[in-house]
C-alpha cells in the first residue's frame, strides 16, 4: 500500500492484515553530494516500490525519510508506526549507511544512469528479491 488517502482509508480498515511498514530511509548533505542523494533516493524507491507492488495490501510504503544528522527522529516514527498498529518495521538504507536498528534492510546503491536498461532492471530486482526475503523472514520469526 501507498501513503495516498484512499491506501490508508483501506488500512484503517484492515489493520490486522497489513502489519508492516517500510521507511525508506535516505541520509543528506546538500551542501555536498547531490548526485549521491540522487541515486540514494533514485534506487530506494525502485526497490520498496517494487516490494510495495509483489505484496500490495501486506504493507505500506511510507514516504521516505530524509536524515541530516539526528538519527533521534527515526525513534520517533517507529514509536508512532507502532502505536498505530504496525507490528513489524522495515528501515530500507543504502548500503553504506551505518544504522543500528532491529530490522533493517540495506540496498546496494549504483549509479542507474550508467547502466543499459537491462542491467539496470537486473540490478534493481536483485535488490527488489532481496528485501521480499528480507520481509518474509521477518513475516516468518
Amino acid at each position: 500500500m501507498l501513503f495516498n488517502h484512499q491506501d490508508l482509508k483501506t488500512l484503517q480498515d484492515q489493520l490486522e492484515y497489513i502489519d508492516t511498514a517500510i521507511i525508506p530511509v535516505v541520509p543528506v548533505d546538500y551542501s555536498k553530494h547531490l548526485m549521491d542523494i540522487a541515486d540514494h533516493y533514485e534506487m530506494i524507491q525502485y526497490v520498496t516500490m517494487g516490494v510495495e507492488q509483489q505484496f500490495k495490501g501486506r504493507l505500506l510504503v511510507v514516504p521516505p525519510i530524509q536524515l541530516i544528522d539526528d538519527i533521534k527522529i527515526l525513534d520517533t516514527i517507529e514509536s508512532q508506526l507502532q502505536t498505530f498498529g504496525f507490528k513489524n518495521l522495515v528501515f530500507v538504507v543504502p548500503q553504506k549507511f551505518n544504522l543500528e536498528k532491529e530490522n533493517v534492510h540495506k540496498i546496494n546503491i549504483l549509479p542507474l544512469e550508467t547502466l543499459d536498461h537491462e542491467m539496470k532492471q537486473e540490478f534493481v530486482q536483485e535488490n527488489i528479491k532481496s528485501l521480499m526475503k528480507s520481509i518474509i523472514i521477518l513475516w516468518n520469526k
